[in-house]
């Protein structure tokens, strides 16, 4: 008989027996229909879901529950401006904690910091066991950061003592950003003593300490918080921070691997993990850690760094090609497309540096050094007479300095021509920085040219053993030197360390050979 009756029900509740619906309850149905889609996709973080409560008002164009859900959902995506239509889903009247709360935020994200209190306010009237309005009610008074705000936050930790190691931690805050570090103190203490182990407190007292430069009660705070599970990136950093003021580089290299560990990219930590990588000689790992930085792909100077630490490892190909990438990624840096102007001349591509200097020119006319650069590509390019007013544009801009009054003299000495002018540009050169070992190099090459090799002589025996393996030219200009002064054998060996990378010196070398 159970069966027969359940059949029987089944029967009468089919759609063969459903009475048609009316135009008001298709209506309705619609609006139900239409607000469980909106309420479903906002609750699964669909994209869609501001859209469908849109469609959603549409249907009940009077519901100030949607009208509400569209405020709440225009905050969530971080576009309040896309809630002003729905601002007056709260009535003066209304007595649900959630519209206040709601429209506090709301006023808070427009900056209406005055309108935001009294919302609040209201919703903690309506709603004072309600730790979420409750917690940002003490937010929005932390951020105000002034002593009336401070004053509230204590008002609110006598009245609710479930939250008071959180508002007296507000409190500290605010205290902390005004640089009362004392208060500050106080106020997290007062948070310890309600809640023995609160992260936040413990954290806000470690930055007292840091700014006024207690290190050791600061290390000792974090080192506490590490013991009950709270250590991170950010605290393991200011950790080997410490250490590294103190000159514990094993401490501080332990605390930051610690601080990557727990954040791969964090970028404190990775700049200082580059740091001891580079003092201790080790641009691969120093490299690495900079790439891993998670602003590296937005920061055109770690290209920068990292392309220098491949020129450290003797990769000058692979560091052109990370500033050739960090040129076309940033385009209009005017340190990436320096530094990618120094590489390529240093890779004989003068035609290409020339470009690349001569727009960084066209913006920068005062920057002298990529003047200077784009004067040594000229150079490569034997395009003398641009080169030349360039450098007297650098000359008469600065009397002293040194690197163009060599340029120009090495390069008359090169070409053969006006060699007295080109000795008294070497010699101020020499003048400024008498222990250059390029500029002596400069002046030995006049006197050569000048068919002076004793004078020359005298000025290659000033330089150290380690100047002639380091530099083929210049190694390459004493050989000559040598050959003029009939010291063949003795030649040999400068010749033979030039050989490889300048072509004039393989000659000679076969020609006395």
């Amino acid at each position: 008989m159970k069966k027969i009756l359940i059949w029987a029900l089944c029967a009468v509740c089919s759609p063969a027996f459903a009475l048609p619906l009316t135009a008001e309850s298709r209506r309705e149905a619609r609006q139900i229909n239409a607000f469980l889609k909106a309420v479903y996709a906002q609750r699964t973080n669909d994209n869609a879901s501001f859209a469908l409560l849109q469609q959603a008002l549409k249907l009940s164009p009077d519901s100030a529950y949607i009208k509400r859900l569209l405020v709440a959902q225009a905050l969530a995506e971080g576009k309040p401006e896309l809630a002003q239509p729905y601002a007056d889903f709260v009535p003066a009247d209304s007595t649900d904690p959630e519209d206040w709360t709601v429209y506090g935020a709301y006023q808070w994200k427009l900056g209406q910091v005055e309108a935001a209190e009294k919302a609040y306010e209201k919703a903690l009237t309506l709603a004072p066991e309600n730790s979420q309005v409750l917690y940002q009610y003490a937010s929005l008074l932390s951020s105000l950061g002034s002593m009336q705000a401070a004053a509230k936050l204590l008002e609110l930790a006598e009245k609710y003592p479930a939250l008071a190691a959180d508002i007296y931690t507000a409190a500290g805050n605010i205290y902390g950003r005004s640089k009362q570090y004392q208060q500050a103190l106080a106020y997290y203490d007062k948070a310890l003593a309600v809640s023995p182990k609160d992260p936040a407190a413990m954290l806000g007292r470690a930055e007292v300490y840091e700014k006024t430069s207690q290190y050791f009660l600061m290390l000792h705070e974090l080192e506490e918080l590490e013991k009950i599970g709270y250590g991170s990136a950010a605290t393991y950093s200011r950790m080997g921070s410490v250490f590294l003021l103190v000159k514990d580089l094993p401490k501080a290299e332990t605390y930051f691997l610690k601080a990557k560990a727990d954040d791969n990219g964090d970028i404190p930590t990775s700049y200082f993990l580059a740091l001891i990588a580079e003092q201790k000689g080790d641009y691969a790992r120093a490299a690495g850690y900079v790439r891993d930085a998670a602003d590296y792909n937005e920061n055109a100077s770690k290209w920068v760094q990292v392309s220098f630490y491949l020129q450290r490892l003797n990769q000058p190909q692979e560091s052109l090609k990370t500033l050739a990438q960090a040129y076309q990624k940033f385009p209009g840096n005017v340190e990436v497309a320096y530094f990618y102007g120094v590489a390529l001349n240093d890779n004989a591509q003068y035609k290409k540096a020339a470009r690349v200097l001569e727009l960084v020119l066209d913006t920068n006319s005062s920057y002298t050094e990529a003047r200077m650069q784009y004067a040594y590509a000229l150079d490569g390019l034997k395009k003398y007479k641009g080169l030349e007013e360039q450098l007297e544009m650098l000359i008469g801009e600065n009397p002293q300095n040194a690197a163009a009054l060599n340029l120009y003299a090495y390069s008359l000495a090169e070409r053969g021509v006006r060699l007295n002018e080109a000795s008294g540009y070497a010699a101020r050169a020499l003048a400024i920085s008498p222990q250059d070992a390029s500029f002596i190099d400069t002046m030995a090459w006049i006197y050569f040219k000048q068919n002076k090799p004793e004078q020359a002589y005298d000025l290659f025996t000033s330089l150290d053993t380690e100047t002639f393996s380091a530099n083929a030219e210049i190694a390459y200009h004493y050989g000559a030197v040598l050959v003029a002064l009939g010291q063949q054998t003795e030649a040999k060996k400068y010749l033979e360390l030039a050989r490889r990378e300048i072509k004039a010196a393989e000659k000679l070398y076969k020609k006395i050979k």
